[in-house]
């Protein structure tokens, strides 16, 4: 079942004289054939130019040098709370 965009354009389509509607596939044509030139053009661009992904990689070195901090910063804590809790154990001995 066609959509209410193609049978609109058919209506349209019907009203429209036969050289309009010459024109206008015409002008469909050279458009389709000019956004496939010009993404052609993009595709050989973009594949010849040299990428870098610096921006990801910086990223990712900032959230493992992140998570490396938390683990250190963890065992500190946990380091202190263990030498906390023997320093108490001690203390009550004595």
């Amino acid at each position: 079942m066609p959509t209410t965009q193609t049978t609109k354009r058919r209506t349209a389509a019907t009203k429209r004289s036969t050289t309009a509607k010459k024109a206008a596939g015409t002008r469909a044509r050279k458009t389709a054939a000019t956004n496939a030139s010009r993404a052609k053009t993009n595709v050989k661009r973009r594949v010849n130019r040299p990428q870098t992904n610096a921006r990801g990689i910086r990223a990712q070195v900032e959230f493992v040098g992140a998570v490396a901090g938390n683990v250190v910063q963890t065992g500190l804590t946990a380091g202190t709370k263990v030498a906390a809790g023997a320093a108490k154990r001690v203390a009550d001995i004595f």
